[in-house]
């Protein structure tokens, strides 16, 4: 991948994403919220790829797929007004077939659209698949990285809001309590599987949990300069449980940082 094929890429995603915010101004709030998303997981790639001393055409790379990776949040809003996979459709694997259907990721070299398609389809899984090549897991591993530090910036700064958005609360409901199988999941191993969630409570727990999924030295330093895991929590119900669970998540991002030193 060269400057004018990412710079092709961009000019693409800029005309795609703008087509929905034009033909459905009423929800343009939906849309631009994604497509600042986008750019801001772009640049988390570029810094991210800056920190493993990748090359250039790997930088590129890496920022493609940080653009492209919610291709399909704006197709999933159109058909069903809502963010949520579990009742619509899983907007990953919808982006790597709108990519696909397109042709937007042709004239690059084959193993270079596998890349970016494997990124774009892995991004929101649980869990990577086993098998992958190295060279694929790498990226799939870092646009991972890059969507979590956005996504906990910005909930973060909802919560201490006093704003409402039921793109951001993906209509959950906003109550006093939390589940314990969610809380109990984090404690075991780490992942929370989102079709569990019973409240915006448990989207918060969830969201701390995402630091057992870091992969890179620099995604948490960002996320401990932050402070986005203690800020959140103070919008949590008082409990011992989740305090503890505080203290772990922050030693695993500080087992994480020494990686690199």
């Amino acid at each position: 991948m060269d400057h004018a094929e990412s710079e092709r890429i961009t000019s693409w995603f800029v005309e795609y994403t703008n087509r929905y915010v034009i033909s459905d101004p009423a929800n343009y709030e939906a849309y631009e919220l994604k497509i600042a998303h986008s750019l801001r997981v772009k640049e988390n790639c570029s810094a991210i790829a800056a920190s493993l001393n990748l090359n250039e055409e790997e930088r590129m790379i890496a920022e493609v797929i940080g653009l492209l990776h919610d291709t399909g949040r704006f197709e999933q809003f159109r058909r069903y007004h809502t963010f949520l996979d579990g009742k619509s459709e899983n907007h990953a694997e919808l982006g790597a077939a709108v990519l696909r259907e397109t042709g937007i990721l042709s004239d690059l070299e084959g193993d270079t659209q596998e890349i970016i398609l494997k990124g774009v389809s892995y991004h929101n899984r649980l869990r990577l698949p086993d098998g992958e090549l190295r060279r694929v897991n790498l990226f799939c591993r870092l646009i991972r990285d890059a969507d979590k530090i956005d996504i906990l910036g910005v909930v973060t700064d909802y919560y201490e809001s006093t704003k409402k958005s039921d793109f951001i609360e993906l209509s959950l409901p906003d109550e006093p309590v939390y589940s314990e199988e969610i809380l109990n999941d984090l404690f075991k191993n780490g992942l929370v599987d989102m079709t569990k969630m019973k409240t915006l409570n448990d989207f918060k727990l969830l969201q701390l949990g995402w630091v057992y999924d870091l992969n890179f030295p620099a995604a948490a330093r960002k996320i401990k300069e932050k402070r986005y895991l203690e800020r959140i929590r103070l919008t949590l119900p008082k409990s011992g449980q989740i305090d503890e669970l505080l203290k772990r998540l922050n030693a695993h991002l500080d087992e994480l940082i020494q990686r690199c030193l």
